[in-house]
């Protein structure tokens, strides 16, 4: 019987050392791995490599590092459907439900929309009109997992832009408001207004974990920026009915991740028995009213199908 539910995240430099990688991640035995910079023609390399069903977002134009997520096969996680979301101004968002598979096979009534994101990195609005997409997966009664590169920062993050001789960065990094620019918080500020619960803030302020916060990124040297690993853009969220469930959450960090790319991975446990629970929980939820379709839709979000409600 599971015990937990282990989920990883991590952007994998533009594919780049894939194989080393993906080895690494199999080592980890995820139930799930949301996966950034996926190249067109690794998803089936990746797939085998982990022995896991593996889900690639709608490819965009001006990018081919695309968002992905990779299930286990006979795993406890369970896709039961795959959203496209052609809608995205940059990398679209990799977007599955998934429900939980009990011992005799049957799945849990809830699911969990899963969701892999890679902001874009050079406009904090479109950054802004991304994190506001998210928003539409935390209706009462929904749950979601939502994981990513956000290329921006928490809520209360000082950063001393004039540091910076790399201009474009902090172009990249801040936005314009009444004449000057501001840290770019608001992606943060978006989910957590929507109810939603960063990972590592919650391991540390309730499980003891205050090395959750650990920086994830800045492990190569870029002329204009200060040296070293400073901040935490890749964060993980989730429904706050989730939190519960989380058991520990790590910012995988040795000297051959860190050569392997410039992002640390994200590990996160969950005790299955309280998902469990969790999942097959009644809860009052918007449901489409349309009878002729009310069985094919019945358990679907439709905002996660494209639409908000």
């Amino acid at each position: 019987m599971n015990e937990s539910i282990t989920v990883l995240n991590w952007n994998l430099e533009k594919g780049i050392n894939l194989e080393a990688g993906a080895r690494w991640a199999q080592e980890q035995r995820p139930d799930i791995f949301f996966q950034q910079e996926v190249q067109p023609d690794q998803l089936a390399r990746v797939s085998e490599l982990l022995d896991m069903d593996g889900h690639i977002a709608v490819p965009r134009p001006g990018s081919s590092n695309d968002n992905a997520i990779f299930v286990r096969r006979d795993g406890p996680l369970v896709c039961t459907e795959e959203y496209p979301q052609a809608w995205a101004p940059w990398h679209a968002p990799a977007n599955l439900a998934v429900r939980l598979r009990d011992a005799d096979g049957t799945l849990s009534p809830r699911q969990i929309s899963a969701v892999s994101m890679h902001t874009c990195y050079w406009s904090p609005e479109h950054r802004l009109t991304e994190s506001r997409w998210c928003t539409t997966l935390a209706q009462p009664g929904w749950l979601a997992v939502i994981f990513g590169d956000w290329n921006s920062y928490r809520v209360g993050t000082d950063i001393r832009w004039d540091d910076y001789t790399d201009h474009a960065f902090v172009a990249n990094r801040t936005y314009d408001c009444a004449g000057r620019r501001h840290t770019d918080v608001r992606p943060d500020r978006e989910l957590l207004a929507a109810g939603y619960v960063e990972m590592a803030r919650h391991a540390a302020e309730h499980l003891d974990q205050p090395e959750a916060l650990a920086p994830s990124s800045g492990y190569r040297d870029h002329p204009g920026r200060p040296k070293g690993p400073r901040y935490c853009i890749d964060r993980g969220y989730l429904s706050a009915e989730l939190a519960p469930a989380l058991t520990s959450f790590t910012v995988c960090d040795s000297p051959e991740l860190r050569r392997l790319s410039d992002h640390l991975p994200l590990r996160a446990e969950f005790d299955f028995a309280q998902m469990r629970t969790i999942l097959h929980r009644s809860a009052a939820m918007y449901q489409p009213h349309d009878n002729r379709h009310a069985a094919s839709v019945r358990g679907r979000h439709p905002a996660a199908a494209g639409g908000a409600a």
